[in-house]
C-alpha cells in the first residue's frame, strides 16, 4: 500500500501520533510515563525542537512540536527506539513496540495551531478516562492552566497567541478550553494524509517539497483507469478483464498507486473496480512501489500520467 508522504521543513508544526502494536499499551504505569516525557524532553535538548503540547495515552501518544533544523523523522526516530529499548528492559519484553511508522500531519498554525493544542488536551475526555481535560494528570493541559511547566515545555508561543499578558492569555486559554472558540481542529480533514490546513497551504507545501500535489478532486477509478490505460497504449476493458499479462499488471498497479496517493481511493477499492483479488493488487502495487526507487523510466511514465491527470489533457 502507497505510503502518505513525508513532508519536512525546519521551524514547520506537526500533530505526530505513535500508537502501540496492534493497540496494545506502551505505558503499563507511571513510571513509564514519566520515562518517556524524560526522553522526550532529552531528544528535544539534544536536537533542538519545541514541544508545544504533549498527551500520554495508554496505548498511544500526541505531540504538538516545532522541529528546529534536525527532521521529524530523526526526532521520533531516537525517541521511539530509546523509549522501546528502555520498556522492553523493564518489562522484560522484545518486539516492536510501537505500531509501525508514526504519523504525522503538517499543521497550518494560522488559524488552527490553537485548535490543535485544544484537541490534544481534549483526548482524555473524549476517551471517558476524565470529565475535564485539567483532571488528567499526563497531558500539558496543567502546565498551561498554571501559565507554564517543566522547562522542556514550550507554552510561551501559545499563550503570546492568545494574549500579551501571561495573566491574560492564562484565562484565555482556560475559556478555549472551556468554550472551544478556536477553529475545530478535529473537524479539519487532511489533505493528501499529510498535511492540516487549507488547500492552498497544502499545495504550497507540497510545491516546496517537489512533490505532486497529493489530491486532486474528482478523481475516480473509472478516469484513473482510462489514463493509464491511454498512456499505457492499453484499453480500459483490458484492464477490467482477466488478462494476466505483464504489462496489464503494471498497468493495474500504476493506477493503484495514483488512486491511493493522488485521490485517496483505496486499494480494495481500485480492486473491485478491476474485478481483482484485493491482497494480488496490493502486492503489485508493493512492488511497483519498489521499482519507482530504482527504474527512472517507471517515473517518467508514472510523472506523465500524473500530469495528464492534473492538466485534464
Amino acid at each position: 500500500m502507497a505510503r502518505p508522504l513525508r513532508l519536512e521543513f525546519p521551524g514547520a508544526v506537526y500533530h505526530v501520533m505513535a500508537r502501540g502494536n496492534e493497540r496494545r499499551p506502551i505505558f503499563r504505569d507511571d513510571q513509564d510515563r514519566q520515562q518517556y516525557l524524560s526522553r522526550l524532553a532529552h531528544y528535544r535538548e539534544k536536537f533542538g525542537f519545541q514541544v508545544l503540547a504533549y498527551c500520554l495515552l495508554t496505548n498511544h501518544v500526541h505531540l504538538a512540536v516545532r522541529t528546529g533544523k534536525f527532521p521529524l523523522s530523526r526526532i521520533m526516530a531516537g525517541l521511539q527506539s530509546s523509549y522501546t529499548q528502555w520498556f522492553n528492559r523493564r518489562h522484560a519484553r522484545v518486539g516492536h513496540l510501537f505500531q509501525g511508522r508514526y504519523k504525522a500531519f503538517l499543521v497550518q498554525e494560522d488559524p488552527y495551531l490553537l485548535g490543535l493544542v485544544r484537541y490534544i488536551h481534549e483526548n482524555p475526555v473524549r476517551a471517558r478516562l476524565v470529565a475535564k481535560a485539567r483532571d488528567y494528570r499526563w497531558s500539558s493541559d496543567r502546565s498551561y492552566r498554571q501559565g507554564g511547566g517543566p522547562g522542556w515545555l514550550d507554552t510561551d508561543e501559545v499563550l503570546a497567541a492568545l494574549a500579551t499578558s501571561r495573566q491574560a492569555a492564562v484565562r484565555r486559554y482556560v475559556e478555549l478550553m472551556a468554550r472551544g472558540e478556536a477553529p475545530r481542529y478535529e473537524e479539519l480533514e487532511s489533505v493528501g494524509q499529510v498535511v492540516k490546513g487549507d488547500e492552498e497551504f497544502a499545495v504550497r507545501r507540497f510545491e516546496q517539497a517537489k512533490e505532486p500535489e497529493p489530491l486532486l478532486r474528482g478523481l475516480t477509478e473509472k478516469l484513473v483507469t482510462r489514463v493509464v490505460a491511454r498512456a499505457r497504449g492499453l484499453g480500459v476493458g483490458e484492464l477490467r478483464g482477466p488478462g494476466r499479462r505483464r504489462d496489464l499488471s503494471e498497468a493495474r498497479a500504476m493506477a493503484g498507486y495514483i488512486g491511493k496517493r493522488l485521490g485517496g481511493i483505496s486499494l480494495s477499492r481500485m480492486a473491485r473496480y478491476f474485478h481483482r483479488d484485493g491482497s494480488t493488487l496490493v502486492r503489485d502495487v508493493e512492488r511497483f512501489e519498489q521499482r519507482l526507487e530504482k527504474e527512472k523510466d517507471l517515473r517518467r511514465k508514472l510523472e506523465a500520467v500524473v500530469k495528464r491527470l492534473r492538466t485534464g489533457k
